[in-house]
């Protein structure tokens, strides 16, 4: 399955809407950076490699991961000063849609159904309604949709779904598309559910989560739950304590001296 690379300059984000939406800011005497005292600020690689980071905003800040270095923490930036920064930025939407071309579908999450809706690509029919076998939510509690985060793999075909009430993911495979419904492969407990508020936070503060590969398939982000999951074990392998608090990431590659962003669905 194909995914669309877009250096900086051709993106078109608003890069002021984008910060001023999904960040706070607090007083560096309150909260340090990242949630980790005494980060350096980043520094762009100088060599001709390629350098992959999960990028995680939280407080005014961009927190760079190196996946490379068991996901170590290895530097931030302010926003206010970097404003390149918001073109990767993803945008906020109560519906999430993912359009799978190789299977001429569309997958889309709905108000009030806990599962995955598949749509016919090209009229939007539907075709399926995947629901997560098992689980129950109760509509008083969590978000709305509770299907908060979808992502389908960029080397396989395979759909990941949040259940951002029950703090599981949903792994389906989606190879018998348009023909046969997705099939469901496994259920991944998170281990930090997702629900409290994000701290630090002044506004939007519920835990709602979010769900993002790497570009190499590799891994699998879950905002709000800060696990990072190794899609061959399917275990997790990491969490992320800006990505607990945070449902803000997006992955930053530097080849050739330039960013280098993944376009987002």
């Amino acid at each position: 399955m194909s995914r669309v690379w877009l250096r900086a300059a051709a993106l078109a984000f608003a890069a002021i809407g984008a910060i001023a939406g999904l960040t706070v800011y607090y007083s560096a005497d309150k909260v340090p950076r990242c949630l980790v005292s005494g980060v350096d600020t980043w520094r762009p690689p100088t060599d001709a490699e390629t350098h992959r980071y999960e990028v995680v905003v939280l407080n005014g800040s961009a927190c760079f991961f190196d996946p490379s270095q068991h996901h170590r923490l290895v530097g931030a930036l302010s926003l206010a000063n970097a404003k390149w920064l918001a073109k990767g930025v993803p945008t906020a939407s109560e519906t999430l849609r993912v359009a799978d071309a190789e299977h001429g579908v569309v997958y889309e999450t709905k108000r009030g159904l806990l599962g995955v809706r598949v749509l016919d690509l090209r009229t939007k029919r539907q075709l399926y309604v995947t629901r997560f076998k098992d689980f129950t939510w109760n509509p008083r509690f969590g978000p709305n949709p509770p299907t908060h985060g979808l992502s389908l793999a960029p080397d396989r075909p395979e759909l990941w779904a949040l259940d951002a009430p029950n703090s599981v993911v949903h792994l389906f495979d989606v190879s018998g598309l348009p023909d046969q419904p997705p099939r469901r492969i496994e259920d991944i407990r998170l281990t930090k559910p997702i629900s409290g508020d994000e701290s630090p936070c002044a506004r939007a503060c519920a835990r709602i989560g979010s769900l993002q590969h790497s570009a190499d398939g590799r891994f699998v982000y879950v905002g709000d739950s800060g696990d990072v999951i190794d899609t061959t074990t399917r275990e997790v392998v990491a969490n992320l304590d800006a990505l607990h608090n945070s449902r803000a990431a997006f992955e930053l590659d530097w080849v050739d001296g330039k960013p280098v962003f993944l376009q987002h669905s």
